[in-house]
């Protein structure tokens, strides 16, 4: 039962995650990504997975503060205090180097929605997107591949449009 109504809710949040991607406006994308994290985080406290439902929660509420957050020296701090929480995440849950590439996809996030305008934040994520992508052939995750592939598509095609209003 468990089972069932965590992928129910997890795709939900891979819908919210895929709505996000098609915001044209950064805070847009910061709101609905947050949304998708908070519910992502719930399918994995569904099924048990605490590492992946605290990354995820940490992941909503570091989205949520890039949106909000406009005194830069606040910034840094922030950013260096989620690198380092994705870092010790990262640590206690080591399974060989594969763990780097969840990792990176993390820590760049981090970096693009809290340094980057819209449409550079966008490319940044691009980078991030082929670390879970590899990050989920590694691990014969196939419905995630599946479902980031779809998440990069819809980024490109968010991207596209972006620069061809500029």
């Amino acid at each position: 039962m468990h089972v069932g109504l965590a992928y129910a809710v997890g795709c939900v949040g891979m819908l919210l995650e895929w709505r996000a991607y098609l915001m044209r406006s950064g805070d847009g994308f910061r709101q609905w990504s947050a949304l998708s994290a908070l519910v992502w985080s719930l399918m994995y406290c569904l099924l048990g997975a605490w590492t992946a439902a605290i990354t995820m929660g940490v992941t909503a509420v570091r989205t949520i503060a890039s949106r909000w957050l406009t005194n830069y020296a606040y910034k840094h701090y922030f950013v260096i205090g989620f690198v380092l929480i994705f870092a010790v995440i990262t640590t206690l849950s080591w399974q060989g180097m594969s763990s780097l590439l969840p990792a990176f996809a993390v820590i760049n996030t981090t970096l693009a929605v809290f340094y980057l305008p819209n449409h550079i934040m966008r490319i940044g994520l691009l980078l991030s997107s082929f670390a879970w992508i590899a990050n989920d052939i590694v691990w014969l995750a196939w419905p995630a591949l599946g479902a980031e592939c779809v998440a990069t598509c819809l980024n490109i095609y968010t991207i596209h449009n972006l620069l061809k209003r500029d």
